[in-house]
C-alpha cells in the first residue's frame, strides 16, 4: 500500500486525468486559490492499494501558538469535498489507518471534512469521523429540456423573470479581463457589506482572480446583468463534466427591484445546460430551511442533496494543549471546531 502527497500541478492534474475526475473543488487550481484564503498549503493526498485509490485534497494550516510546538490542522478547501475513493470501499480502513500515521508524523492536530453533496461520499466516512449533518443544498436537474426545466420554476420565480425582462434587463458570459473582475469585485463587496457577512466571506481580489481560471476538468463564466450599459448583477459559475456551481454573486442594491438575481440564476441554469451539465448545484442558505434556501429551490423543483461534515481530533493531548492555552479567548459558541481556532 501506498500514500503519496501532491503539490505540484502537473502531479495533481495527472491524477485527474487518471480517474477522470469531474469536479472543480478536486482541481489544483481550485484547491491553490482556497489555500490562500484559507492560509495554508494545498496537498493532494493519494492512496492506492489492491482494493483501489483514495484521493483527498486537503488545506494544512500552521496552528499560530506559544507553546512552539510546530503544529497543523487540516480542513477541506472552500467548498465541498472529501475523500473519494474508487474500488472497493474496504479501502477506506487502509486509507485511514496510513492518513492517521501520516497525520501523527507532520504534527496535524485536528481534521475537518466538507463532504460534497452531490458526489454522497459522507456516508462511507461515518465510521472514520465524528460525522454531523449540517443543512439540505438544491441543484437543479439538467437532463431534461430547458422548456421543461423552467416550467418547474415556482410561480412568483417566474413572475420575477418576467418582470426582470419587461425592465429591459439583458444578460450575457463576459471576457474575465482585469476591467471585468473588478467591476464584479465591487459588486460582491457591496452585497456582503449589505449582508453584515462576516470576514470569511469577503474573498481578496487575487483569490477571485485565480478563481476563474479554467482547469482541465472545468471552465468558470463570469456572467453580467444589465439595465441598458451598467452592470446590476454579476455571478461566478463553474461547469464542469457532470456538475455545474454557483459560486459567487453580487448585485447594486438600488436595481433590486427590478429582479436582476432571478434573471442571472436563469441564465446560470441555460448555460449550464449548454455546456452539458447534469446537476447546477446552487449550495444551500445561511441556515435550514430559510429564506435563501427556499429562494434557490425556486429554481430547482425541490430537488435536494444532505450536506455533512466530519470532524476528527487527531492527537488529543496537543488539543487539550492549545485549549487550555487559549481558554480565556474561547467564545461561547461550543459548536466550533476545532475550538482553539474559535477566539474573538
Amino acid at each position: 500500500m501506498k500514500l503519496e502527497v501532491f503539490e505540484t500541478r502537473d502531479e495533481w492534474n495527472g491524477v485527474l486525468e487518471k480517474l477522470s475526475l469531474i469536479d472543480v473543488y478536486y482541481t489544483y487550481e481550485y484547491c491553490s486559490s482556497s489555500a490562500e484564503l484559507q492560509n495554508g498549503s494545498a496537498k493532494l493526498i493519494y492512496f492506492e492499494n489492491e482494493l483501489g485509490i483514495v484521493v483527498y485534497p486537503i488545506i494544512k494550516r500552521e496552528i499560530d501558538s506559544a507553546l512552539c510546538l510546530n503544529v497543523f490542522d487540516i480542513i477541506t478547501p472552500y467548498g465541498y469535498g472529501g475523500p473519494l475513493f474508487f474500488g472497493d470501499q474496504a479501502i477506506l480502513n487502509d486509507f485511514r489507518k496510513v492518513f492517521f500515521l501520516y497525520c501523527k508524523n507532520e504534527g496535524i492536530v485536528s481534521e475537518v471534512i466538507t463532504f460534497h453533496p452531490l458526489i454522497d461520499n459522507a456516508l462511507a466516512m461515518e465510521d472514520y469521523c465524528n460525522l454531523q449533518f449540517v443543512r439540505k443544498t438544491t441543484a437543479v436537474d439538467l437532463t431534461d429540456d430547458l422548456e421543461t426545466i423552467r416550467s418547474q420554476y415556482s410561480g412568483m420565480n417566474k413572475r420575477n423573470i418576467k418582470k426582470a425582462q419587461q425592465y429591459g434587463l439583458t444578460y450575457k458570459s463576459v471576457e474575465k479581463s482585469p476591467e471585468n473582475i473588478n467591476t464584479f469585485f465591487n459588486l460582491y463587496n457591496g452585497t456582503m457589506n449589505r449582508l453584515k457577512s462576516t470576514s470569511f466571506y469577503y474573498f481578496p481580489l487575487n483569490v477571485i482572480k485565480q478563481q476563474l481560471m479554467d482547469t482541465p476538468i472545468s471552465k468558470s463564466h463570469l456572467l453580467f446583468v444589465y439595465n441598458g450599459d451598467q452592470v446590476i448583477a454579476a455571478a461566478i459559475l463553474f461547469t464542469g463534466t457532470h456538475f455545474a456551481h454557483y459560486h459567487l454573486s453580487g448585485s447594486d442594491e438600488q436595481y433590486l427591484s427590478m429582479k436582476p438575481n432571478n434573471l442571472i440564476f436563469d441564465f446560470m441554469i441555460e448555460l449550464s445546460k449548454t455546456e452539458g451539465c447534469r446537476l447546477l448545484h446552487l449550495g444551500g442558505g445561511y441556515e435550514e430551511d430559510d429564506g435563501l434556501f427556499r429562494y434557490k429551490t425556486s429554481f430547482s423543483n425541490h430537488n435536494i442533496f444532505d450536506y455533512y461534515i466530519g470532524k476528527n481530533i487527531l492527537n488529543p493531548k496537543v488539543y487539550k494543549l492549545l485549549l487550555d492555552e487559549k481558554e480565556q479567548l474561547i467564545t461561547s459558541n461550543g459548536s466550533h471546531f476545532p475550538q482553539y481556532r474559535s477566539v474573538f
